[in-house]
């Protein structure tokens, strides 16, 4: 609850200044929200770290490895910052860029969970090439 209360006081005077800048200096409005949500991350990095650690915690008692665990850290920290990346080039009025942001997110989860694909990819030749 506090973690939301801190985030509510930085992002809603940020909305209202970056509204209000929005009309006569696009530039200011966005670096404002930019700044807003790097505070933001800032904010939120302690949560993040003991869920991280919540999660290692979980997947240790149910015996998941160690590299899917971290190709499953990676792809949910790709998604939130290509989504970051996304909305920021969005309210700054360049849907495309926006648009490609997230395209590059997806690329570079799926690059991310590569090891992962090959591992898979390895098992299911051998049961095939065996059986």
């Amino acid at each position: 609850m506090e973690l939301l209360i801190k985030t509510a006081a930085v992002c809603i005077p940020a909305a209202l200044m970056a509204g209000v800048l929005k009309k006569d200096s696009p530039a200011m409005a966005l670096l404002i929200a930019l700044a807003a949500g790097c505070v933001v991350i800032a904010t939120c990095a302690g949560a993040l770290r003991e869920l991280t650690a919540f999660v290692t915690e979980v997947a240790e008692t149910a015996g998941i490895s160690n590299a899917v665990l971290a190709v499953l850290l990676k792809a949910v920290g790709i998604a939130l910052i290509s989504r970051l990346a996304a909305d920021l080039c969005r309210d700054a009025g360049l849907g495309s860029a926006g648009s490609a942001a997230e395209l590059a997110g997806a690329a570079a989860a799926l690059y991310a969970a590569l090891p992962l694909m090959r591992g898979v990819f390895r098992m299911m030749r051998e049961l095939l090439w065996t059986s």
